[in-house]
């Protein structure tokens, strides 16, 4: 009897010791797991990285001590953290899909390229030495180890500028042009691709890859970009409208042009592993506008039977560099000009114009007929938009984002003859009747130039950051600085003038863009084509959650 009632005793002390530290393990565990939220949180301020390390660093120790522990937290991203007492905390990448992670599946690396990536995840290690109650003392039995990540990505927003109005008539119209004017939507189907928003995620599940960052970089074929586009958005009826008749060499053209997804959408400072950049909305309407953009850059694409001119007038436009749609975090730069990471671009174009007033006079049938014309160059500049500042909301209704958007130099110039890709460099004839008057202008370039102006939208909402007439104001700039050289044949004996008659030049161009400026203005806007202006628009804020994944 004595000897099982010892035994029992032994039995109820081991049994309370192993349930003390059963006890003392979940305890310890809660505390891996509060710091770990709460220092990933310090992730959503997007920042640089040493400055997010030390605030995630400061986070868990605060909350560790919240909630009973009163160990030192340290960084430390070795691979088995955790050797002595005290809190292991790292600032990591976290990713199912990464290939360089640990096999161990917590797919988490604490080393990484802070020029490619930023930390979405933090990993904390808590090891804690216990006191056997009644046990034996010593040994290494008695140090308890508890280990989580939390994962979060800063509040991102996904905007666009001045890649196109997308007033959905006009901007129908302006894709068809693009496209050789292949496709056949509805205004309701293409209010449709107006009104609906895609993921990055969604886009990576239709193209079959593994990771964003493979998605961002696959060269695609524009009729491969807009299958994967329409059909990761639930539009696949509207396949043989938008291909059916879309010539083959825009496929060629996209191709040589290296289009992919990632010159459609720049995640700017975001890393690819970061779920708020696989996780928000893109316009389906704007990125099929973009990437028919990309797929024309370095082409000319001929509207001079879209809009109405008079007869022999000419209307051409190149796109130099396509328009970008931008995701990113609110996150300031160092050596960015606007001085925020975050940044998207209107597209940089050439628009050749020769405005010709009658081929011929009734009476002349010389050679040479007469002719009233006005060829002009103009290269529009760039505008360029920061995301600035983002409001968070449970309802996506009350969230914002604050852009500032600047806008930078467009410059018009007198067109070559016969060529409207090129400024002239010599005189430029600008009127002729025969044996009567010639008029020659020398060739000049103008700028105009437009300041910032900050707008704050919710997601959905557009904005013009714009002034019509753009067009009619360079040229008449031009006209008041020209040096005009009139040769009028009196008696068939030449003589030659110079003036000054930049009034009188102003006033013509005056005249003449009174009547063509609204229609020039209209299919420039349609198109994306910004003089010294910019069109807003914020696709969507989001505003993921804290969430622990180990």
């Amino acid at each position: 009897m004595v000897v099982l009632l010892a035994t029992i005793g032994m039995a109820a002390l081991v049994s309370i010791d192993v349930g003390h530290v059963f006890y003392r393990q979940r305890q310890l565990q809660s505390v891996a797991d509060m710091a770990a939220l709460a220092a990933a949180q310090q992730l959503r301020r997007a920042d640089s990285n040493a400055a997010m390390t030390g605030r995630a660093l400061a986070a868990a120790q605060a909350s560790a001590g919240q909630n009973g522990f009163t160990g030192t937290a340290r960084e430390d991203c070795s691979a088995s953290p955790g050797g002595e007492d005290g809190m292991a905390v790292c600032a990591g990448v976290w990713n199912p899909n990464d290939a360089a992670a640990p096999a161990d599946g917590r797919h988490f690396r604490g080393s990484f390229d802070p020029a490619r990536l930023s930390p979405n995840a933090v990993r904390v290690v808590v090891s804690q030495t216990v006191p056997i109650l009644f046990g034996l003392p010593g040994g290494d039995a008695r140090r308890l180890r508890a280990e989580a990540i939390g994962n979060a990505s800063p509040p991102v927003a996904a905007f666009s500028v001045g890649s196109g109005l997308l007033n959905f008539e006009s901007s129908r119209s302006a894709l068809a042009l693009l496209l050789g004017n292949a496709i056949s939507l509805s205004a309701a189907d293409w209010q449709g691709l107006v009104d609906t928003r895609v993921t990055l995620d969604q886009l990576r599940l239709e193209a079959g890859v593994g990771t964003v960052d493979e998605l961002l970089n696959a060269d695609l074929s524009l009729t491969r970009f807009y299958e994967l586009v329409l059909r990761a958005a639930g539009k696949e009826s509207l396949l043989n409208a938008m291909l059916g008749g879309m010539p083959a060499n825009l496929d060629a053209r996209a191709l040589a042009a290296g289009l992919t997804v990632g010159k459609v959408v720049d995640l700017g400072v975001l890393a690819p592993a970061m779920s708020s950049a696989a996780d928000v909305g893109l316009n389906v309407a704007e990125m099929l506008m973009l990437a028919a953009q990309v797929a024309n850059k370095g082409a000319a694409v001929d509207l001079a039977g879209a809009v109405p001119l008079l007869p022999g007038t000419q209307l051409a436009l190149s796109i130099v560099e396509p328009p970008q749609m931008a995701v990113g975090p609110v996150q300031r730069s160092s050596t960015d000009p606007m001085g925020w990471k975050t940044t998207a671009r209107t597209s940089q174009v050439d628009l050749g114009i020769q405005l010709s007033l009658g081929a011929s006079v009734p009476g002349y049938t010389l050679s040479k007929p007469a002719s009233l014309k006005l060829p002009l160059r103009v290269e529009v500049g760039s505008a360029q938009s920061a995301l600035t500042g983002l409001r968070c909301a449970a309802a996506r209704s009350d969230r914002r984002a604050t852009l500032q958007t600047v806008t930078t130099t467009a410059t018009v110039c007198l067109a070559r003859d016969g060529d409207l890709s090129q400024c002239a460099d010599t005189d430029v004839e600008l009127a002729y009747v025969p044996l009567v008057i010639a008029v020659t202008a020398s060739p000049r370039k103008q700028t105009a130039t437009v300041g910032s102006t900050t707008s704050t939208l919710a997601p959905g909402d557009q904005t013009a950051v714009a002034s019509q007439g753009q067009l009619a104001a360079l040229v008449e700039s031009l006209a008041r600085n020209l040096d005009l050289k009139v040769t009028i044949a009196p008696n068939l004996i030449p003589i030659t003038l110079d003036l000054k008659l930049g009034a009188v030049a102003s006033a013509l161009g005056s005249v003449l863009f009174s009547v063509l400026g609204p229609a020039l203005d209209g299919v420039l806007a349609a198109l994306g084509i910004q003089l010294s202006n910019a069109d807003l628009w914020v696709h969507d804020v989001d505003c993921d959650n804290t969430r622990l994944v180990y």
